[in-house]
């Protein structure tokens, strides 16, 4: 009989016997992340789409400038901050993970609150354009409430409640479309820093169901305590963060460089359609990794591989099957969804979706090694992928445009995906062996 199995009654035989070895695997815990995945992307779609309709191209431009500014912090405050509470504390007691939990949430409001202020003073006094400075005084006062909405979700994820953070999403969503909806029916003229406040606001509020949920407060008093517990791994995470971040933005800017700017804009569209494999990826591995921190005592080298191997196949196949769709859509169906743009994104979608294959190698492979605390791995890993992003992508920028760009990218991800496998399987057959667990006492002494 298989440990699942054991551990659930009747769950040996039977529709309803598969049904509950399902769930007991996490099944209903992955639907409920990629769900969360889905809602947030929605999100963040629906803002930026208001905005399109409601303003004018420069007026999206500077909207787009501080949403850039929110997805950086976004993910810098992920590797500085909530990172580690799910790499370390996901199979925590109750008592621990309230303190790393409150202790990231509170870094993650301290440090939003500080580049806030940095923003509304940058959107005061420097010499911007009268939108980007409005758009930048407004995001400086909502970032920490969309920071703060965010660390819940992660906080959600690390200990395995996906559906909290769901419904904290969907509840911003929610909110979002009130406030927009207010500010069409009741205001005369369009706003940009409004319209930014009430989807910065949204998040506020949205977080205050996080707070409700989770039954912590942040606690800034131990964020000292908390940056000096967790610099061992952090010093990892965010220059790692700041590697990818900088290869991946870099790649279409030197395609725009070297060809035109409809370079750029061919590759952002072949992004935009493939966004549904991303999804997938992105919320497996907001799964994966609590998951398997919680089974890491009964964890061999063999499942940690064959775990790597099967969110990886996942998330490839996933891409592929959504990358064919994609590549049989007539014409017009393209045209609806991307209008102009579809025809400079069907030259380079290919390319886009075999790299996208090639980045879902890597993503069951970081999943363990962030599992089982091996970010010296990622990070050295990510900054050869860098390496090879900005070499490949410009060297095919200069020969076939964007096409060129397109291929050099997936040419990175596939050269380097090798070494991921290679590179889990040396760090999992490293790992001193988990302590066994304490026996129960014993009957006491008569004596």
């Amino acid at each position: 009989m298989t440990e699942v199995e054991q551990a659930v009654p009747g769950g040996g035989s039977g529709p309803l016997g598969k049904l509950r070895k399902l769930r007991s695997a996490g099944m209903t815990r992955s639907l409920w992340n990629i769900g969360d995945q889905v809602v947030a992307s929605a999100n963040n779609f629906l803002i930026q789409f208001v905005i399109t309709h409601a303003f004018t191209k420069d007026v999206f431009g500077a909207f787009a400038i501080a949403f850039s500014v929110f997805s950086i912090s976004t993910g810098f405050f992920r590797a500085l901050s909530t990172a580690p509470v799910s790499m370390r504390f996901a199979d925590a007691d109750d008592r621990e993970f309230s303190r790393a939990a409150s202790s990231s949430v509170a870094l993650t409001v301290a440090g939003s609150a500080l580049v806030g202020v940095v923003l509304v003073l940058l959107g005061l006094f420097a010499p911007f354009t009268e939108s980007l400075s409005h758009v930048f005084v407004a995001l400086g006062f909502v970032l920490p409430g969309l920071m703060l909405q965010d660390a819940w979700r992660q906080v959600f994820f690390a200990r395995l409640r996906p559906a909290g953070a769901f419904f904290m999403d969907v509840s911003w969503v929610a909110l979002q479309l009130l406030g927009l909806g207010g500010l069409v029916l009741f205001t005369d003229e369009a706003d940009i820093a409004a319209y930014t406040a009430v989807w910065g606001g949204a998040a506020y509020l949205a977080s205050l169901l996080g707070l409700l949920l989770m039954k912590l407060r942040p606690r800034l008093s131990m964020v000292r305590a908390w940056l000096r517990e967790q610099a061992d791994v952090t010093r990892y995470l965010v220059p790692e963060y700041v590697i990818i971040q900088t290869g991946g933005q870099l790649a279409p800017v030197l395609a725009a460089a070297v060809t035109t700017i409809d370079a750029a804009g061919s590759l952002r569209g072949a992004n935009l359609v493939t966004v549904p494999a991303t999804i997938v990826s992105t919320g497996l591995m907001s799964f994966a990794v609590p998951e398997l921190v919680r089974r890491r005592a009964r964890m061999t080298p063999r499942t940690w591989q064959l775990a790597a191997v099967a969110v990886s196949g996942i998330v490839v196949s996933v891409g592929v099957v959504w990358g064919a769709v994609l590549l049989l859509l007539p014409t017009s169906v393209g045209e609806l969804i991307l209008d102009d743009t579809w025809a400079g994104a069907r030259t380079v979608l290919l390319a886009t979706i075999v790299g996208q294959a090639g980045s879902g190698v890597t993503v069951g492979c970081a999943a363990v090694l962030y599992a089982t605390e091996g970010a010296k791995v990622t990070m050295r890993l990510h900054l050869v992928f860098a390496v090879f992003l900005i070499a490949l992508s410009t060297v095919g920028a200069f020969t076939y445009g964007a096409q060129g760009t397109a291929w050099g990218i997936a040419a990175a991800f596939w050269i380097v995906a090798p070494w991921w496998l290679v590179s889990v399987r040396r760090h999992v057959r490293s790992l001193p062996p988990e302590p066994a667990p304490e026996p129960a006492p014993g009957p006491a002494d008569p004596a």
